[in-house]
């Protein structure tokens, strides 16, 4: 029997490495998506040292060619679980964001999460799978300096609200996983200083997360739902009448 597959996107470094190591050591067989080869390379060796198995595939979301090849390659064994922890965002004011700046935000987070689930539909189909998006928690509120990573996050999770209802006669349940501060190398130093904004007093850590992804992943009779993980930071808002922390 062909074992559980869990394809991981952005599986090279931070959440999306920390659930490439759970899920393999689950017993699933990790396929690593992402840019950086080196990377994806780096968690495989991982993966094969405590003994599980993961394939390497180096590759641009945005890129419908080359995602498309991925669901082909997976079409006929199927896919159980699919994650995307791939993204990215820079801060910049709305009044001096070019066209490119906005383009490369909206497309890495937005139009990647939907090449990737769309070209994985059959793969998930065959083996009635589900999908965990990890979306920034920016798309809750009025973001200054990021709208274009704020926007593209609130496409995300329309998007899985959508393609919740859309698959789920086939099965499929599509959810997301909305983490707060976390403790990541991609955490810019400023924002690690809003810790104190936060209700449980700390960051995050990435196996925080991934327990919420697992439970997501695992959780039968859930889908079309955005899972917060920010140790009560959004309860400040309501708190406060809605400022910002």
């Amino acid at each position: 029997m062909v074992a559980e597959t869990a394809v991981v996107a952005g599986g090279g470094s931070g959440i999306g490495r920390g659930c490439a190591l759970h899920f393999a050591q689950r017993g699933h067989l990790v396929v690593l998506v992402g840019r950086t080869a080196a990377k994806l390379e780096a968690t495989a060796g991982e993966i094969a040292a405590a003994g599980g198995e993961a394939e390497v595939w180096p590759l641009d979301l945005r890129d419908w060619e080359a995602v498309a090849t991925l669901g082909e390659h997976l079409a006929a064994t199927g896919v159980n679980l699919v994650v995307n922890a791939a993204g990215g965002q820079f801060a910049q004011p709305s009044a001096r964001l070019s066209a490119n700046g906005w383009r490369a935000v909206i497309e890495t987070n937005l139009t990647g999460s939907f090449f990737l689930l769309r070209h994985l539909y059959p793969a998930l189909r065959k083996r009635r799978g589900a999908a965990v998006l990890v979306v920034a928690d920016l798309w809750r509120r009025p973001a200054p300096g990021l709208a274009h990573a704020a926007a593209a996050r609130a496409g995300v999770v329309s998007l899985v609200r959508t393609l919740a209802l859309e698959w789920a006669g086939d099965g499929i349940r599509v959810n997301a996983v909305s983490p707060g501060l976390t403790d990541t190398p991609a955490l810019r130093p400023e924002y690690a200083a809003l810790v104190e904004a936060v209700p449980l007093g700390r960051l995050a850590t990435v196996a925080e997360v991934v327990e919420a992804v697992d439970f997501l992943a695992r959780a039968r009779y859930v889908t079309g739902e955005v899972l917060t993980v920010d140790g009560g930071l959004n309860l400040t808002a309501v708190s406060d009448g809605g400022a910002q922390p």
